[in-house]
């Protein structure tokens, strides 16, 4: 799968929050129980962790979840997922993909009939290794062996190695090293003039300086606050039209007791990813991630519009709602439509309405109308 040539360098804060994801999806699979890994499932899928001998072959994919994976001489006829602080596999043949996610990643002298999608701190496919594909991103990745087509995301990235189609670069430095073979083009996305050593074999190198990454015009930005807050406004209104005592009982919880809503909140946003990886992982729990996953994009879309109305008619308890509603959603709009601070804002909302969702289903859960007992001696009703 070739990456678009035209397509825009994303922002280094881009590339940040992507490779934080990535550590975060790490940190979620080595926190789990080691116990609820281990094993062969009836598909042939190896289920394996630290306290497991690395396997040696594998007759469906190999999921790992660890400190350290130290795969030599093994034979997987599908897939690779792993997670971990360091991976290395040496002198293997995978039949299908590799998907790592570690702070150090090493693959060397390996035969990937697919691609190879990695993200960590230091990424290497080094001398020896193939596959249809490379995609990495770190803060320093090196490509020393062979690949069809690579899409390189780093700090430092380096190509000291063959490449038969067209490389995609983003980064501060490249590096081109002397056994560099590339027969397509490297369109190459940094902020410095890259590094080219004299063996060098490059088919066309494409250099877009990225030090000003930042082009947008005040009127870019005025104009995406302006649609952020008429577009947030629409969606508040529409939920006080169909939710307002949603809207009334978060403004409600937001005056008199805010702290379980924020808490419950920052934790519920904690627990996400290992919730959905565990569900993932236990195969059978597929669907369950997939409704997960769809409510908290769900979430993610109304939150600025819920947490703005709430706010808004929290502020403004005696007027006319449907008004507190408007304000309060272009407000909301407009500070996640700001640059730097947008995010921040979003995530605050986030963190906000799915508080909200958690104190109701516990309020719920502990006011459940209990059944009621017969005295003796008394009628019953």
């Amino acid at each position: 799968m070739a990456f678009n040539q035209t397509a825009a360098a994303p922002s280094h804060k881009m590339r940040r929050c992507l490779l934080m994801a990535f550590a975060l999806i790490a940190l979620a699979l080595t926190a789990l129980p080691t116990a609820s890994f281990a094993g062969t499932d009836t598909a042939g899928n190896v289920l394996a962790t630290d306290n497991d001998a690395n396997p040696s072959s594998a007759e469906g994919d190999l999921y790992w979840a660890g400190q350290a994976l130290n795969l030599d001489d093994a034979s997987i006829d599908r897939d690779v997922i792993a997670a971990g602080d360091t991976l290395s596999i040496r002198d293997c043949t995978v039949g299908g993909a590799v998907r790592l996610a570690a702070r150090t990643i090493d693959i060397a002298k390996t035969t990937v009939d697919g691609s190879v999608t990695v993200a960590g701190q230091h990424v290497v496919l080094n001398t020896g290794s193939t596959a249809n594909c490379f995609y990495a991103m770190g803060e320093t990745v090196a490509l020393r062996g062979s690949t069809k087509s690579a899409a390189l995301a780093g700090d430092t990235v380096a190509i000291d190695g063959t490449v038969e189609g067209d490389v995609e670069v983003w980064a501060d430095k490249l590096i081109l090293g002397k056994n560099a073979h590339i027969t397509g083009t490297v369109n190459a996305h940094v902020s410095e003039d890259p590094e080219r050593a004299a063996g060098a074999e490059v088919g066309a190198l494409k250099i877009d300086r990225t030090e000003n990454e930042d082009t947008s015009t005040v009127n870019d930005v005025i104009g995406g606050t302006v649609a952020a807050a008429l577009s947030t406004c629409f969606v508040a209104l529409l939920l006080e039209l169909v939710f307002p005592r949603a809207t009334a009982s978060a403004a409600g919880m937001l005056h008199q007791r805010p702290t379980p809503l924020w808490v419950s909140g920052l934790l519920g946003t904690i627990a996400i990813v290992p919730a959905v990886l565990l569900l993932i992982i236990s195969i059978a729990g597929l669907s369950l991630a997939g409704a997960l996953m769809c409510g908290v994009i769900g979430i993610a879309l109304v939150s600025s519009a819920f947490a703005g109305c709430a706010i808004a008619r929290m502020v403004g308890h005696s007027q006319n709602r449907y008004a507190m509603a408007a304000v309060g959603g272009i407000a909301a709009g407009a500070l996640t439509g700001l640059p730097l601070v947008g995010g921040f804002i979003s995530g605050v909302a986030f963190v906000f309405m799915l508080g909200y969702i958690i104190q109701i289903i516990w309020r719920n859960a502990r006011l459940k109308p209990q059944q009621p007992t017969n005295t003796p001696g008394l009628p019953t009703a």
